[in-house]
């Protein structure tokens, strides 16, 4: 058997950097079986079998359920190796809505969560609008694993769900927001099949985008939303959440929410992810990074082309050609375009699609055909509001030699430990039997010793790993791909950190564990009373909804009156401080 080793991603990229020009090629076999209707939802991509595919996975667009269509429930695409054919089967009679997948029992097999418009079921499959389901490890049939979800003021309209480990006990959580009045909320997962809410505001209305991810990489999974409460919300820890949005947009995209379209990638290597936005209202496409020294988050896009008229409905991040560094994709009326990024937050136009499409609803991106470059699928119509079609778009590569690169981690993240994260990497595999791949783990360097992660697993693109009970900034991973007849191994480019990088602001809710109160909340004239039961307050600080700071004081008593009605109406997030702990408190101001 031939064997080659790398030490570092470098000398394996130089198959891939030869070939410059991206071009795709349109598959639509098997993809539209069912009929759709017109509306929005999200479209998810994983190994729903665990056969090294990559599946496609949504629970529908508008129709919910079979009303003007044939959708309903969970739906399911199951890859036929290539990407160039495609199965359906679904379950379930609920629908619209998003959806995310993990596996949150541990079992080793796919689960889904998803949020919904229409809750119509008669059975307590799909009977909640927030739900998660056991998968059979064959995408083929799913069980009821949700009691307590949906239980705190979720009325109507959820849509975007994602899983994270928020507090880092080593299970997926779920967080979903709405484009109905029933807010942003996130649930811990107790392993038993019940969900308790750490975290979530009612009120205020969105668009469809939800997603978590480390934004000051303090090992604490943050998460964003397209929503009129904000935006960005920062993790203490602990699943509970307050504002981050110092720096982010200006305060009427902010006011434009029901138009914003988010992405999440890691487009400058520091370990943090970053942040793309799309907003129909604002004059160009954006990405954030967060700048941690200066706690405000700074524009990064230069390149990237102004948003005429709406022209760009949505976006993806990701390494497109597997030359190590995220790039930007945009979804245009009649095309979609990619911007190669250096790594810098500098952007070149460098290939286009054209497509019959004018909106895309939901759109994803994973390489199905195991050629190395990333493919794209979108669910997306020809008349804006008319009847959507699922597309895929593959990259066509001759005679693709075998290699992996490492995705994430690839150096300089900060995970806790016992956390639940997604290790990705990408690969192409020459035609013939598939690959298999083994991920070893080093907290002493990149000369180890090391520890097995996974052995021999199939060659999905994703494995979810617990991250160990260690505390070092000098990990590494090691990846090992073989196809029988031949092997390679990299070692991911650079250190990253457990237990011994990660922070905790330990933000605490007042009333459930301090006895602080404050009142009365709203309140009409902006005058609200905080009163401390036991220990003295020392200090407050005031931020509002955009994470500017309104106002701060020291106190250092257990009785105080604060003053906001020279800050107008709204929503006010106050922090106290007492002892060694800092406990957040939502206000508004009517």
């Amino acid at each position: 058997m031939k064997k080659n080793i790398y030490t570092t991603v470098a000398v394996c990229l130089s198959f891939f950097c030869s070939q410059a020009q991206l071009t795709y090629t349109p598959i639509t076999n098997g993809l539209n079986t069912i009929l759709f209707e017109g509306g929005p939802t999200e479209i998810e991509v994983g190994d729903i079998d665990n056969d090294g595919d990559l599946d496609i996975v949504s629970i529908g667009d508008h129709g919910s359920p079979m009303i003007n269509a044939t959708e309903t429930g969970i739906m399911v695409w199951k890859n036929n190796g290539t990407g160039t054919a495609w199965s359906q089967t679904q379950q379930g009679g609920f629908g619209y809505g998003g959806c995310a997948l993990g596996d949150v029992n541990n079992d080793g097999k796919m689960d889904i969560g998803y949020s919904m418009h229409h809750n119509q079921s008669t059975t307590d499959f799909g009977d909640q609008i927030m739900e998660v389901a056991l998968g059979n490890g064959a995408g083929t049939s799913w069980t009821p694993y949700d009691d307590g979800l949906a239980t705190n003021g979720e009325s109507w309209g959820m849509f975007g769900t994602d899983f994270a480990d928020v507090n880092s006990d080593g299970l997926l959580d779920v967080g979903a927001n709405a484009f109905g009045l029933s807010g942003i909320h996130v649930y811990k997962n107790n392993g038993s099949g019940t969900w308790t809410q750490t975290w979530g505001m009612t009120g205020g209305n969105s668009k469809n985008a939800f997603m978590f991810g480390d934004f000051d990489n303090d090992g604490n999974t943050d998460l964003t939303a397209a929503s009129e409460l904000g935006i960005i919300w920062k993790n203490n820890g602990a699943g509970q959440f307050s504002p981050m949005q110092n720096g982010f947009m200006p305060a009427d995209t902010v006011q434009d929410y029901g138009y914003v379209c988010l992405a999440v990638g890691d487009v400058n290597n520091d370990g943090a992810k970053d942040i793309g936005v799309v907003d129909l209202f604002a004059p160009e496409v954006r990405v954030f990074t967060y700048n941690k020294s200066l706690s405000t988050w700074q524009n990064i896009s230069n390149g990237l082309p102004v948003n005429t008229s709406g022209s760009t409905w949505n976006i993806a991040l990701d390494d497109m050609d597997m030359d190590g560094k995220c790039d930007v994709v945009l979804f245009e009326k009649d095309s979609i375009v990619i911007y190669k990024g250096d790594g810098a937050g500098n952007w070149t136009r460098s290939g286009m699609i054209l497509v019959a499409e004018e909106s895309y609803v939901a759109v994803r991106t994973g390489d199905f055909d195991h050629d190395g470059y990333t493919d794209i699928v979108y669910l997306g119509s020809s008349s804006i509001g008319g009847t959507n079609f699922l597309r895929v778009y593959l990259h066509a590569v001759s005679n693709p030699s075998l290699a992996i690169l490492p995705n994430y981690p690839q150096g300089n993240e900060c995970f806790q430990p016992n956390s639940v994260q997604f290790i990705k990497w990408q690969s192409s595999v020459p035609v013939g039997p598939s690959a298999q791949v083994t991920i070893e783990f080093s907290s002493a360097g990149n000369s180890g010793p090391w520890t097995n992660v996974a052995s021999s697993i199939p060659n999905s693109g994703v494995y979810q790993w617990t991250t160990p009970a260690v505390s070092s900034t000098n990990c590494y991973l090691r990846f090992t791909i073989s196809n029988g007849s031949s092997t390679q191994m990299v070692i991911t480019s650079a250190a990253f950190g457990i237990g011994a990088c990660t922070t905790s602001t330990g933000i605490n809710d007042p009333e459930e564990e301090s006895g602080i109160s404050i009142f009365p909340n709203p309140s009409a004239d902006g005058i609200f009373n905080i009163e401390s039961a036991e220990f003295n307050v020392q200090s407050l600080e005031v931020h509002n909804l955009l994470g500017e700071k309104v106002t701060s004081e020291i106190i250092n008593a257990k009785t105080r009156a604060l003053n906001l009605s020279e800050a107008g109406t709204g929503v006010y997030f106050i922090q106290l401080t007492s002892g060694d702990k800092i406990y957040a408190k939502k206000v508004v101001v009517q």
